[in-house]
């Protein structure tokens, strides 16, 4: 009796001669449609108009049919293995594409929340970072030899959040620092909600994911970054000013009028007064020394500005809110309204267009809110503004104060000395300008003497984190405080020591101590 032979009974025996077991995407099977056809041959009509088949004749024809139908195979069915990629590239689409996005979330390179099956410009972007770190050609796709590469990698460094501590966080730190981000003095090697905020701040500023942590694709891109400024320093560190002109002025003027600063009507290739007072307001906004010169530091930080304005959404999150200059409609109305009962939008109507006096007010309210002043409106700032907006000037907002990130940035100053009336980073704490400078952090305002701060808080029996313990030294009544750490642990300012941790059972402390008062 005559036995057909099934499409998979074809492909079986194909991949058996190959000694490998292979996966077959679903977007072949049509072709067992196909592969029917040549099983069973002409159409029954047909059929009644041929001769009958000698013998053996039946057979050939099944041979044949499997070798065409294996030809087919070898060159329509065959799908990677799991040694194997079959060239993935931004555009597709695929549960393979996603098994490749969990891999490289796996290794620390695909920073977006979930694997989402499709190869946009994130994965791509995580792709290159990969090939980067591997020394493999920076192409963005993934074939065979990166594939291979990705499935043996071992990452070597880790990912970086607030509460690590390591020297991989001090050239975290030190890169941040050279291009502008991390403002603190120094270099702690405490990741800390500062260095949390600088990398949000590098993050945005290069199309990446603004989480605040460092994973593999924000560390590669930040060695970049850095080596970059490195080498663009060494071969040009001149600095801009009063009375240069040339190209690079010109190039100045043209970043600095995309991002509302430069608003006279020519690029003239002139550094003069116009263009000074523009870059004296961008430092400003940006938390830069405001000299009104250009050094590589601020000509750096306008060039990341400008790649952010100008980076297209990413494929992966398509709905993104991008409001700037230029912009008009119901979302622009909607944004002078909030802006205008908060106080930051001044011009007598709302007009719906989004010119400079709407991007000044978006950057007063980007300052005040503690975000990136860049006068765009992003998805972070249109949440704060519309969902979460701050309370008008004049009132104070409701404390919501978190002692795990309060202690993160009481840790992050050690070592800063003490200074008498000191309350900045900048200039040094004296005891009370410590407390008054990490509460403000969390958005708690306390007076700003010792005795004032025990006057206005809540007695408790037994100090928890985040609870002020206070002391009397050198006068009667409390004169000297710290914020309890846990562990019968206070970080203070001392007049000898500075921003320092010491033990409530030491013998000079606890003879000392009034008791603990709690602030949220």
């Amino acid at each position: 009796m005559k036995k057909n032979v099934s499409s998979q009974g074809i492909c079986s025996l194909y991949l058996k001669q190959r000694g490998k077991r292979r996966f077959l995407p679903e977007s072949v099977l049509d072709l067992s449609v196909f592969a029917a056809k040549w099983r069973t041959g002409p159409t029954p009509a047909a059929e009644r108009k041929r001769s009958k088949p000698g013998k053996g004749e039946g057979t050939k024809v099944k041979s044949s049919h499997i070798v065409l139908a294996t030809a087919f195979a070898s060159a329509l069915f065959l799908a990677p293995d799991d040694g194997e990629a079959a060239e993935w590239k931004e555009g597709m689409s695929s549960p393979k594409v996603k098994e490749l996005q969990q891999l490289l979330k796996e290794k620390g390179f695909f920073s977006y929340p979930q694997a989402t099956g499709y190869f946009g410009p994130i994965t791509e972007e995580a792709v290159r970072a990969f090939q980067q770190a591997v020394h493999l050609p920076t192409t963005g796709v993934v074939d065979d030899a990166t594939y291979a590469k990705l499935r043996a990698f071992v990452p070597t460094a880790r990912a970086l959040s607030v509460g690590m501590r390591g020297d991989d966080v001090k050239v975290l730190q030190q890169r941040l620092k050279q291009l502008g981000y991390f403002q603190y003095p120094q270099i702690t090697g405490y990741f800390g909600t500062m260095t949390e905020a600088a990398v949000k701040q590098f993050q945005q500023a290069n199309g990446l994911r603004a989480t605040g942590k460092a994973d593999a694709v924000t560390i590669e891109r930040l060695r970049q970054a850095a080596s970059q400024r490195t080498t663009a320093t060494s071969s040009s560190s001149a600095t801009l000013n009063i009375g240069s002109s040339g190209s690079k002025v010109s190039e100045l003027q043209n970043n600095l009028k995309r991002l509302g600063y430069f608003t006279y009507p020519k690029i003239t290739g002139y550094y003069g007064t116009v263009t000074a007072d523009a870059v004296r307001r961008f430092q400003k906004d940006n938390d830069l020394p405001a000299t009104g010169s250009v050094d590589p530091t601020t000509f750096g930080r306008i060039e990341d500005a400008v790649k952010k304005k100008t980076a297209p959404p990413a494929e992966e999150d398509r709905s993104s809110l991008y409001l700037t200059i230029g912009a008009r409609g119901e979302e622009v109305k909607r944004v002078q309204a909030n802006l205008k009962q908060l106080g930051y939008f001044t011009y007598p109507e709302i007009t719906g267009y989004y010119g400079t006096v709407t991007a000044d007010a978006v950057r007063r309210f980007q300052k005040d809110a503690k975000l990136q002043a860049t006068g765009i409106v992003d998805d972070a700032t249109y949440e704060r503004l519309i969902g979460q907006a701050p309370a008008p000037k004049g009132q104070a907002p409701a404390s919501s104060l978190d002692v795990i990130e309060l202690i993160a940035d009481a840790a992050e100053l050690l070592g800063t000395p003490y200074v008498w009336g000191g309350e900045t980073p900048e200039v040094g704490f004296d005891c009370s300008g410590f407390l008054t400078y990490v509460f403000k952090q969390q958005g708690v305002s306390l007076p700003r003497t010792v005795a004032d701060i025990w006057s206005v808080g809540k007695p408790i029996s037994s100090p928890a984190v985040g609870d002020i313990v206070f002391f009397e030294t050198y006068k009667k009544g409390p004169s000297h405080a710290g914020i309890y750490i846990g562990n019968d642990q206070f970080v203070h300012s001392g007049a000898s020591t500075g921003v320092t941790i010491s033990q409530l059972n030491n013998p000079y402390w606890k003879a000392r101590y009034l008791g603990a008062k709690r602030y949220y």
